[in-house]
């Protein structure tokens, strides 16, 4: 078992998720939308607001320039659940969240989709680009549920 690398939980990613840090990106209507929940402050689920069903599970941490994040049990979760994984390294902007001043704001992340369709390489994107993968992470995993539900003869 691996011990706590920090002694303290970076609430950094948390605070840049909510609705009034989003919604510099994609607007309230959209940052609304945007519903997730942290399982252990490493992992998040995206869910869908409504029907509370998982959309996305994400491992996040600090980027600190590391290579590489282990997530295996992250993406066996995602396969079980048939839902998208994600990891998701943050780096903290030297400025405090607009929205909750006792965080850092986030400068930039880097994004590998692990399952399905592992990706090879880190794609660098800003704050804004986070936000939109979301909703479209979001949309793709909401269609899929909305297909199952129409196919499932008790509905």
């Amino acid at each position: 078992m691996q011990e706590e690398q920090y002694g303290t939980r970076d609430r950094a990613y948390s605070a840049w998720h909510r609705r009034l840090s989003t919604r510099r990106f994609v607007g309230i209507e959209h940052a609304q939308r945007l519903a997730m929940i942290d399982l252990d402050a490493a992992l998040y689920v995206e869910y869908d607001d409504e029907c509370k069903q998982p959309l996305a599970l994400i491992e996040t941490a600090r980027d600190v320039g590391q290579p590489r994040k282990a997530a295996s049990v992250t993406v066996n979760l995602a396969k079980r659940a048939g839902v998208p994984a994600y990891v998701l390294l943050y780096r903290p902007a030297p400025k405090p969240n607009p929205a909750d001043a006792r965080c850092p704001d986030i400068a930039q992340f880097r994004v590998r989709r692990m399952w399905p369709r592992p990706e090879r390489e880190w794609r660098t994107l800003t704050p804004a680009e986070w936000a939109e993968a979301l909703l479209q992470i979001r949309a793709w995993s909401t269609r899929r549920l909305d297909r199952e539900a129409a196919n499932d003869s008790r509905f």
